[in-house]
């Protein structure tokens, strides 16, 4: 089944997040929510990780679902990469 691991140094800050992506999962029609792990203990440093079996929902009339993050920094180009409406002027 796939899993979805959520870890990092705060114990309590990945609890809070997993229970919230668990009620999120849930909630969604086209997911069912498998087991839960208890916290377990990162290997190195503090903090745990905890790992969420998640599975598509069959029935789900062919809909994809897209999911985009509102608090991340605009896309910026990578080194090399042309902006919309500026390209390189090549001269033979």
């Amino acid at each position: 089944m796939p899993q979805i691991r959520l870890m990092g140094s705060d114990s309590d800050d990945v609890q809070r997040t997993a229970d919230a992506v668990v009620r999120a999962l849930r909630a969604w029609p086209e997911t069912r929510v498998g087991d839960v792990s208890s916290p377990v203990p990162n290997r190195r440093g503090s903090g745990c990780r905890i790992y969420i079996e998640v599975l598509a929902d069959i029935a789900t009339d062919g809909v994809e679902v897209t999911v985009e993050r509102d608090d991340r920094p605009a896309h910026r180009p990578a080194l090399g990469e042309l902006s919309a409406g500026r390209g390189r002027r090549l001269t033979p």
